[in-house]
């Protein structure tokens, strides 16, 4: 303090910088104390968000079986809302709501099964990779959706050829069919021909 001139600004005076730096620390200490609340806060919310989805998917289920109602799957922007709340719970309950309902028959008029299930980027991943290599979900898809037509709703029980599948603009590949073998979704008969296991 005797080195400083008289009356020196408070950026060149060392106690008050000091106590500046008191009220900073102590106002560093209630906003984290506020941020730690506010990620308690943030926590508790997603867990009620979850909790009410859950009740909500398991009233539907309820709804459907005793309406009868048609099960659609999940739109992508649905989908993609469950992945970023990590709800789990969602497709756990999406296979109860539709399992019940596929012994039932399919809506008058309809070009397909409404129960038909897509599969998702998770269950693909279950696949080993040598399996899967280059396969991309949308073309497994758009196979799956065909063959459940075929053996589902037409009620067909002959084995299927590659050739005749692809006569049938299914564009079967040798890939796709190992992975859904690997999924239980088919089986192979003796001369490699594709049966459905429904």
């Amino acid at each position: 303090m005797k080195s400083l001139p008289d009356n020196p600004s408070a950026e060149e005076n060392p106690v008050a910088l000091l106590e500046e730096l008191s009220v900073v620390k102590s106002r560093y200490k209630t906003l984290c104390m506020q941020l730690e609340k506010v990620s308690t806060e943030q926590r508790e919310s997603m867990k009620g968000i979850r909790a009410a989805l859950e009740n909500t998917m398991k009233m539907v289920q309820t709804l459907q079986q005793h309406t009868a109602l048609e099960c659609l799957p999940l739109s992508e922007e649905e989908q993609t809302a469950a992945q970023q709340l990590t709800c789990q719970t969602v497709k756990e309950t999406e296979s109860l709501v539709e399992e019940p309902l596929c012994s039932g028959s399919a809506v008058p008029g309809s070009t397909e099964d409404p129960q038909f299930k897509p599969l998702t980027e998770e269950i693909l991943m279950t696949v080993p990779r040598s399996i899967r290599s280059t396969v991309k979900l949308a073309d497994l898809n758009d196979l799956y959706r065909k063959l459940f037509n075929h053996f589902v709703v037409n009620k067909n029980r002959a084995a299927l050829s590659v050739s005749q599948m692809n006569k049938m603009n299914m564009k079967a590949t040798d890939s796709r069919i190992q992975i859904l073998k690997e999924l239980a979704i088919v089986e192979l008969d003796k001369q490699g021909n594709v049966k459905s296991v429904v």
